[in-house]
């Protein structure tokens, strides 16, 4: 369900795209049904952000642990698409020339866009999962860590860094989960990697010997 409604939003986006150059282009459609045209795509658009946004919501609700999880990475990374969308469509929207309604394009995807930002941080759709075998990361987009991938695990600063046999490294910052959550989920990681017959480096052991040796 939730492919079918992304599919059909980036559908929407695609057909508006090519609408707002079709006049900016060619002057098809004319003005006034363009401006019509994005008044609809405005609340079409928003109503399928947000429905895509209530599947992945239905999803976290599902009957299993989850530690709410908000890297700076995935901060970062928001902003500065959100920061060049705004640049970009204010000099679009200032332009005062046909290129307004690109930038009122750009802007409404901007308002979906931050509207599911708070939603999803309101109801702490992003969140690390434990699962029998593999971690799950559910951030802007889902990540699955299996334990057969995983070669050692560190442990530095308060910071777990999960090495993979395909050469990536996962972090996860204890700094970046509920402070009243934080000793809870080490003691599940530490169960998990166990139960996983994993690795922790020399350092990782010695800095978590106590939950480790509680945990055997």
């Amino acid at each position: 369900m939730k492919k079918a409604v992304s599919l059909i939003k980036y559908i929407v986006l695609f057909i508006a795209i090519l609408v707002t150059v079709g006049n900016f282009l060619f002057k098809i459609p004319t003005t006034g049904f363009l401006q019509i045209f994005l008044i609809v795509f405005l609340a079409l658009y928003i109503f399928l952000s947000i429905s895509e946004f209530s599947n992945t919501l239905e999803k976290s609700q599902l009957p299993y642990d989850r530690f709410f999880y908000l890297p700076f990475s995935v901060i970062a990374i928001k902003a500065i698409k959100l920061g060049g969308a705004v640049i970009i469509g204010v000099v679009l929207f200032l332009s005062e020339s046909i290129l307004i309604y690109l930038g009122i394009l750009l802007l409404i995807i901007l308002i979906a866009d931050l509207l599911v930002f708070t939603l999803r941080l309101t109801k702490k759709v992003y969140y690390v999962s434990l699962f029998a075998n593999y971690i799950l990361f559910a951030l802007e987009n889902e990540t699955k860590i299996f334990a057969s991938e995983i070669e050692l695990i560190e442990y530095r600063y308060e910071i777990f860094y999960l090495k993979t046999n395909r050469n990536k490294v996962y972090p996860i910052e204890m700094s970046r989960l509920n402070k009243h959550e934080r000793a809870v989920f080490t003691e599940k990681l530490v169960l998990w990697v166990v139960c996983n017959k994993l690795t922790f480096t020399p350092e990782a052991k010695e800095k978590l010997a106590d939950i480790i040796s509680e945990t055997l």
